[in-house]
C-alpha cells in the first residue's frame, strides 16, 4: 500500500508538478536556443510568460485545457507588449493599470471558470513592470516563444493525465458525499444544532462543486468507462436518498427508546461513511472494494401497541434503499463482475456537463450598475489605479509592481473573500520572507532555480485549496525572481512585507467602494432556488417513467440542488458583512431548511414512483398532478401551512399498515407534509423578500462607511 501511495495524490499535486516542470523546460529551452547575447534575459521573460498562461492549466478534458491556456497566453502577450510601450508614460501606464483591471474582472461575467484566465494578463502586467526596459522585439519574441512551448507542454501532460484526473474527479465525489453522510449523522446526533447545521450546509455546497467537477471529467466518457459513470450516478442517487434520512424523526419522540432508535440511525450513517471512504480507496488503488462490513442495525425492542413499530419499518425501508445504492456502487466498483446496463444513455449524461463556450450574453446582461460583476469590476479598477500612483510616491519605489499585486490578489468580489484574502496574504508573505531569509544564506544560483520552479508548481498547485501555501511560494518566487534577474540589488525582504501589508489594506477599504453585499443579489438567488422547487416538485411527481421523462427528473434535481447550494453559500459570505446590510438570516434559513426537507420529500416520492408504481393504484396516481401544482403555489407563498399537518405530526396517527404491506396511505401522508414544509418554506421566502426590499437598518457600525 505504501508504494503505491503516489495514487493517492490529489489533482492539484499532478496538477502543480506538470506547471512546475512546464516551466522548467520552457526556461532551459529558450535559454539554450536564444542567441547567446540575450539568452538570459530572453529565459526569464519566456518564464514569466509561461507562468501566467499555466494559470490557466487546470485539471478538465484536453480540449478545454488547450483552449483556456491559449486564451489567457493571448492575454498575457497582449499584457506585457502593451506594458512595454507604456512604461515610460507614468499617467499612461496608471490609466492602462486601471483599464486592465476592469478588463480583467468583467471576464468573471462568464463565472468562476473564467478566474484563472482573467488574473493572467494582470500577473502578466506585474511581471512586465518587474523587467528592465527591453526592446519591444524581444518582449513579444521571448513571450510568444514561452506561452507556444508550455501550450505544446499542456496538451500534452493534459492528454497523459486525463485517466489520472478522471478518477481522481470521481475518488473526491466519494469523499465529499463522505463527510456529507458525516456531517448529517452529527446533525441527526445533535438535535439540529446551529453549528451541525452550517456544518451540514457547507458539506452541501462542497459537494455540489465535486459532483460537477466530477460530471465533467466522467460523464463525457461514459461509453468508453460506463463503470465511472455507474459510480456517479449512484454517489448522485444516495446523496438523494441520504436527505430522507431526517424525515418523520421528530415521530421518535425523546424518551429512552425513542433516542436509542435515533441513535441507531446515527450509528448507521457514520458506518456508511466510513464505507465510502473504502470505496475511494479501492478506486484509487485499483482493486476491488472490500466486502460490505456494515452490519445490519439492531433496533430497540418496542411493545407491540407501540405505533412506532410502524415507524420503525418506514426507517428499515430507508436504509435498505441505501444499503442497496452502496451495494450496487460497490459493484460498479469491481471489474469482475458485470455491469448492469445505465439507468439513463451515454448520450444525455453529456447535457449535465458544463457548457464549453463563452456567450456573449452572460457578458452583456452585466452592463449595468446593479451588477455585482460590473462593481467589482469598477472597483478594481480603481483600487489597482490607486495603487500603482500610491507606489510610485512611495519611498521604496523600486518595486511598484508588488503594491499592485499585493492589492489584485486581495480583493475579492465579497467581503468574506476579501478578508479571508487579506489575513493569508500577509501571513503567506511573512513567512516566504522568513524562509527567503534562510534561503538567502545558500548561495548556490543552481538551488536557487531548482527551488524557484518548484515554488512555481507549488504555488499553482494550492492556489484554491489553500491559499496560506500558494502566498507562501509565491512570495519566494517573485523575491527569487527579482535577485536573479538583477542580484546588485539584493533581496528586498522588508520591501516585498511593507508593500504586501499596505497591498492587503488598500484592497481591504477599496472592498467598501461599491460594494456588492449580497443582500443585493439574493433576491435573484432566492427566486432561482424557490422556480428551481417548484420545477423538480412537478417532475418528481409528474413525469414519466421513461428515459426522456428520468432525464428531465435528473436535470430538474440538479438545478434545484445546485441553487439551494448557491443560496447557501451566499449566507455564508454574508456573515462577514456589516451588520446593518445583512440579509435575513433567520427566514433565508428557515427557507433552506424547509427547501432541502421538501427535496428529501420528493426524493421519497420519487423512489416510490420509480420502486413500486405496481403497487400504486390509478386513484392515487390521479392526485399526483394536483399535489404537485399544490406544492408549486405553497413555494410561492400562495398556500397557508395546513392545519392538519399539525395532526400529522403526531406518531400515533400514521398509517395502520406497514410500508411494505401497503405503500398508498404513506404516499398520501408524504403529499401532506410535503405540503407543509412547501408552505413554511414560501412563507419564509416572502418573508425574506419583504425584509430584503426594505432599507437596511441603520445602526452603528464598526466598518468603514460604503460609498454606495
Amino acid at each position: 500500500m505504501a508504494a503505491g501511495r503516489w495514487r493517492h495524490w490529489p489533482a492539484h499535486w499532478w496538477n502543480g508538478l506538470s506547471v512546475a516542470v512546464g516551466v522548467m523546460l520552457v526556461q532551459v529551452i529558450v535559454s539554450h536556443a536564444a542567441p547567446a547575447g540575450v539568452a538570459q534575459v530572453a529565459s526569464q521573460l519566456a518564464m514569466a510568460c509561461a507562468i501566467c498562461a499555466s494559470l490557466a492549466d487546470l485539471p478538465g478534458s484536453v480540449r478545454r485545457n488547450r483552449n483556456r491556456v491559449l486564451t489567457a497566453g493571448a492575454m498575457t502577450l497582449l499584457a506585457v507588449g502593451l506594458v512595454a510601450i507604456l512604461h515610460p508614460y507614468r499617467v499612461a501606464m496608471g490609466a492602462f493599470v486601471a483599464a486592465l483591471g476592469f478588463a480583467s474582472a468583467m471576464l468573471l461575467s462568464w463565472g468562476p471558470r473564467a478566474g484563472p484566465v482573467s488574473f493572467a494578463p494582470i500577473l502578466a502586467m506585474v511581471f512586465a513592470l518587474a523587467w528592465p526596459p527591453q526592446p519591444l522585439s524581444l518582449v513579444l519574441a521571448s513571450g510568444a516563444a514561452g506561452i507556444g512551448l508550455y501550450l505544446v507542454w499542456s496538451v500534452i501532460t493534459s492528454a497523459v493525465l486525463q485517466r489520472r484526473y478522471h478518477r481522481l474527479a470521481l475518488a473526491e465525489a466519494l469523499h465529499g458525499l463522505a463527510q456529507l453522510l458525516s456531517a448529517r449523522a452529527e446533525l441527526l446526533g445533535s438535535g439540529g444544532a446551529a453549528h451541525a447545521m452550517q456544518d451540514w450546509l457547507g458539506n452541501e455546497a462542497q459537494l455540489a462543486e465535486l459532483l460537477q467537477t466530477a460530471r465533467d471529467q466522467v460523464f463525457p466518457r461514459a461509453r468508453t468507462d460506463p463503470r465511472s459513470a455507474a459510480v456517479l450516478l449512484h454517489v448522485i442517487e444516495l446523496r438523494d436518498l441520504m436527505l430522507a434520512s431526517r424525515l418523520d424523526l421528530e415521530l421518535l419522540g425523546e424518551d429512552p427508546l425513542g433516542q436509542a432508535m435515533r441513535a441507531r440511525l446515527v450509528g448507521r450513517l457514520k458506518a456508511l461513511s466510513v464505507l465510502l471512504d473504502e470505496y475511494r480507496d479501492a478506486l484509487l488503488d485499483g482493486r476491488a472494494p472490500a466486502a460490505d462490513t456494515v452490519k445490519p442495525t439492531r433496533w430497540p425492542d418496542l411493545p407491540a401497541q407501540d405505533p412506532r413499530l410502524r415507524l420503525q419499518l418506514v426507517l428499515q425501508d430507508r436504509l435498505s434503499h441505501l444499503d442497496a445504492e452502496v451495494q450496487a456502487m460497490g459493484r460498479a466498483l469491481d471489474v469482475s463482475l458485470p455491469l448492469p446496463p445505465l439507468p439513463v444513455d451515454a448520450g444525455p449524461l453529456r447535457q449535465f456537463v458544463t457548457p464549453v463556450g463563452w456567450p456573449m450574453g452572460l457578458f452583456r446582461a452585466q452592463w449595468h450598475l446593479d451588477s455585482p460583476v460590473m462593481r467589482h469590476a469598477l472597483r478594481s479598477a480603481l483600487a489597482l489605479g490607486a495603487a500603482y500612483c500610491i507606489a510610485l510616491a512611495l519611498p521604496w519605489a523600486s518595486h511598484p509592481h508588488w503594491l499592485v499585486l499585493s492589492v489584485a490578489v486581495v480583493l475579492r468580489g465579497s467581503l468574506d473573500q476579501t478578508l479571508a484574502r487579506r489575513n493569508m496574504r500577509v501571513l503567506g508573505t511573512a513567512i516566504g520572507c522568513a524562509l527567503m531569509l534562510g534561503l538567502a544564506q545558500i548561495h548556490h544560483v543552481t538551488l536557487w532555480i531548482v527551488v524557484l520552479q518548484v515554488a512555481v508548481g507549488i504555488a499553482h498547485a494550492f492556489v484554491t485549496r489553500r491559499y496560506l501555501v500558494t502566498a507562501t511560494a509565491a512570495t519566494m518566487m517573485a523575491l527569487m525572481q527579482a535577485h536573479l534577474a538583477d542580484p546588485a540589488q539584493g533581496l528586498a525582504i522588508s520591501e516585498r512585507l511593507a508593500d504586501t501589508v499596505l497591498g492587503a489594506a488598500l484592497a481591504w477599504a477599496f472592498s467598501y467602494v461599491l460594494p456588492a453585499w449580497e443582500r443585493r443579489n439574493l433576491p435573484r438567488s432566492l427566486k432561482r432556488a424557490r422556480g428551481a422547487l417548484q420545477q423538480y416538485a412537478m417532475q418528481a411527481m409528474t413525469a414519466a417513467m421513461t428515459p426522456a421523462g428520468a432525464l428531465a427528473q435528473r436535470m430538474a434535481r440538479r438545478q434545484a440542488y445546485d441553487a439551494l447550494a448557491a443560496l447557501s453559500a451566499a449566507l455564508q459570505r454574508s456573515a462577514a458583512e456589516p451588520r446593518r446590510v445583512r440579509p435575513p438570516l433567520e427566514e433565508l434559513n428557515t427557507m433552506l431548511d424547509h427547501g432541502y426537507r421538501l427535496m428529501a420529500h420528493l426524493s421519497m416520492m420519487r423512489q416510490s414512483l420509480m420502486r413500486r408504481a405496481k403497487d400504486l393504484d390509478d386513484a392515487l396516481m390521479a392526485e399526483m398532478p394536483e399535489a404537485a401544482r399544490r406544492l408549486q403555489r405553497a413555494l410561492a407563498g400562495e398556500e397557508p401551512v395546513p392545519h392538519a399537518v399539525q395532526a400529522l405530526q403526531d406518531w400515533s396517527l400514521l398509517p395502520d399498515v406497514g410500508p411494505l404491506e401497503d405503500i398508498r396511505p404513506w404516499m398520501r401522508r408524504r403529499m401532506q407534509v410535503s405540503l407543509d414544509d412547501a408552505a413554511r418554506a414560501g412563507q419564509a421566502a416572502e418573508a425574506a423578500f419583504e425584509a430584503m426590499a426594505a432599507p437596511p437598518a441603520a445602526r452603528a457600525d464598526a466598518s468603514p462607511p460604503s460609498l454606495n
